[in-house]
């Protein structure tokens, strides 16, 4: 990551730069972190194997947008649902209940902006902890909620 012309030029993070996390078994690249934004938002890359995706969740605080860089995904938004593919974009308002799901054969790959950021420090905190879903529920729930992230629901079957 470099700042060509010091902290007012852009931030610049090159291919292969990012903190990784690997938090529920999903690879993860943090590309700009809340804190390098001023806490405007936080955007990474996130790897979904064929038939992954989370529980129906609500972020109270942020808008979540989806870029699909590659695969196949079925969306659901607030009772809605759509199928996207590599190129399109969905953004989920604060408040919304939603999930998603790879229904392509193989790992997908997907661009994530949440705003404003901070959301990241759910993901990292999980990580260092070693929390996991089929054995630390309890704690994941409880840390969510500390990020104004509450689990409404199932993945999608």
């Amino acid at each position: 990551m470099t700042h060509p012309g010091g902290t007012n030029g852009p931030l610049v993070r090159r291919a292969g730069e990012g903190a990784v996390n690997r938090a529920f078994d999903l690879p993860r690249t943090f590309l700009i972190r809340s804190e390098e934004s001023g806490g405007e938002l936080s955007h990474w890359v996130e790897e979904v194997p064929a038939g992954a995706g989370p529980p129906l969740h609500v972020h109270h605080r942020e808008r979540e947008m989806f870029r699909i860089l590659s695969g196949r995904y079925r969306f659901v938004c607030s009772g809605m649902e759509v199928e996207l593919g590599e190129g399109d974009t969905i953004l989920i308002p604060p408040g919304a209940p939603h999930t998603f799901k790879n229904i392509g054969a193989e790992t997908g790959r997907l661009l994530i902006t949440m705003s404003p950021g901070g959301a990241e420090g759910f993901f990292e905190e999980v990580d260092r902890l070693g929390l996991h879903p089929a054995r630390n529920m309890p704690e994941i729930v409880a840390l969510a909620g500390r990020y104004g992230l509450e689990f409404v629901g199932p993945p999608l079957p």
